[in-house]
């Protein structure tokens, strides 16, 4: 090799090292200058719960529920309306004239008003159930936010951390290259790889301010600055099986079958009293004039009662009991599938945190002894290039590991809990949870029913 080649080889190796090192310093700065300029708040889970609960609350959906459901007991109460009739006969001055003036009243003998009322306020019960549900997902989906942000947080640091490692790697390389011992595509192959890293931390950088943007848009804010700052080993979920035995206790979906059973029931209630033949009283008076203007007063008393032969909803009930048998059904496979499909995922949990401990406790660490031993073994010369990029990649692959591991433990959680109350886990885990379930909730408010008092 030339003396030009060597000093030209130098010259783009220092100034290919220095544009590095350059950038990191302005990475680090960029990074200490954010930090400084925007004011931290390290949140607690239950912290952020807290603030979109009362962020949600302001929306007014349950006072709305309320107001209909009482509006719904007033009005079942109501009887049916009286019928007003007026009827005159003869109208010249040679004929004789008859007025007939009668109202009309639908009697209740059977228990039609009492049905709707129990309707009613099976209607209550069922808003308070569903304000518990809705409760428990807006919980869930914040808890599944602030878990993303922290685990965000972790991923950062361990890109930061092999951001580091990939430094020293690069400086040892440059070394051995000056002592001439290895070539200089070597070097430019190394920074390639710290480049890379660089990369990937300000990926890692911009996913953790999307996480903080994304849970701070729950109660209505656009925060970048939100933190967790806790350790691997605290951000692993925790009582996870204690949590879902308790809501096992409270499986809301199960109760609302209940209800759903319940309302069933009184529908049928409510067709079989509107299938009885309802008598109406009917009280009016009749006025009648003679040619000779003389005129004559009778009261009429009569009843009348419909003769139910054709229709006497035998369809409509035999339809609800279908609906009544069917929910039955529905209730006993999913109490079954629920119980096993939760059994599935808690033992999925229980493994992936097996695993948790083994990397954070002894594939971590020993990985890192032996990436630095290798690293100082390649400055002495007794390893190979390729052995210290294996160990430096292993030690990556590892670390990455756990933060997948968290991931996926977060998941299983989130999922276990929100079976065990009945609810569905994509409606927490997606990112639009929150959104998903007030549309769900305002159609619920569209669709709920005006009962009884009705002709």
């Amino acid at each position: 090799m030339s003396k030009n080649k060597l000093y030209q080889d130098s010259f783009i190796l220092n100034l290919f090292s220095s544009a590095v090192r350059t950038t990191v310093f302005l990475l680090i700065i960029l990074s200490l200058s954010t930090s400084v300029l925007a004011k931290t708040q390290q949140l607690t889970l239950w912290q952020a719960i807290e603030q979109v609960n009362q962020y949600q609350a302001s929306q007014d959906f349950w006072q709305t529920q309320n107001s209909i459901n009482d509006a719904n007991i007033q009005q079942s109460k109501l009887f049916k309306n009286p019928v007003l009739s007026v009827e005159q006969t003869g109208f010249g001055s040679t004929t004789e004239k008859e007025l007939a003036v009668a109202i009309s009243q639908p009697l209740d003998i059977f228990g039609e008003r009492k049905a709707q009322q129990k309707i009613a306020r099976l209607l209550i019960d069922k808003t308070a159930l569903k304000q518990k549900i809705y409760q428990a997902q807006i919980a869930l989906a914040v808890k599944y936010a602030w878990s993303q942000l922290a685990i965000a947080e972790l991923e950062k640091s361990i890109v930061n951390e092999q951001l580091r490692v990939s430094e020293e790697n690069l400086k040892a390389i440059e070394k051995r290259f000056n002592a001439g011992s290895i070539a200089q595509v070597d070097v430019s192959r190394a920074g390639l790889t710290h480049a890379e890293n660089i990369r990937l931390f300000r990926q890692a950088d911009l996913q953790l301010q999307v996480a903080a943007q994304q849970l701070s848009n729950l109660w209505g804010t656009a925060d970048q600055s939100l933190q967790v700052n806790l350790s691997a080993q605290k951000l692993w979920p925790k009582s996870s099986h204690q949590q879902v035995q308790e809501h096992l206790a409270d499986n809301y979906v199960e109760k609302y079958r209940v209800l759903q059973l319940l309302e069933s029931q009184a529908t049928v209630e409510q067709l079989s009293a509107q299938a009885r033949p309802h008598p109406t009283v009917n009280l009016g008076i009749n006025r009648s004039q003679s040619l000779d203007n003389a005129t004559q007063n009778q009261w009429v008393l009569g009843v009348s009662v419909p003769l139910n032969i054709f229709d006497r909803q035998q369809n409509g009930i035999t339809i609800t009991q279908a609906k009544m048998n069917l929910l039955q059904r529905q209730k006993e496979f999913y109490l079954k599938q629920n119980a096993l499909q939760i059994g599935t995922t808690l033992t999925a949990l229980q493994g992936l945190e097996a695993q948790f401990k083994v990397v954070d406790d002894t594939q971590i660490p020993l990985a890192r002894q032996v990436q630095s031993k290798i690293l100082q073994g390649f400055l002495a010369g007794k390893f190979a290039l390729i052995d210290v990029q294996q160990a430096t990649l292993q030690l990556q692959e590892i670390r990455m590991r756990k933060v997948q591991l968290l991931r996926d433990g977060w998941q299983k959680a989130i999922e276990a809990e929100s079976l065990s109350l009945g609810i569905q886990p994509s409606d927490v885990m997606s990112k639009d949870a929150i959104a998903q379930i007030n549309q769900n909730l305002w159609q619920d408010i569209h669709a709920m029913p005006v009962i009884g008092g009705e002709n």
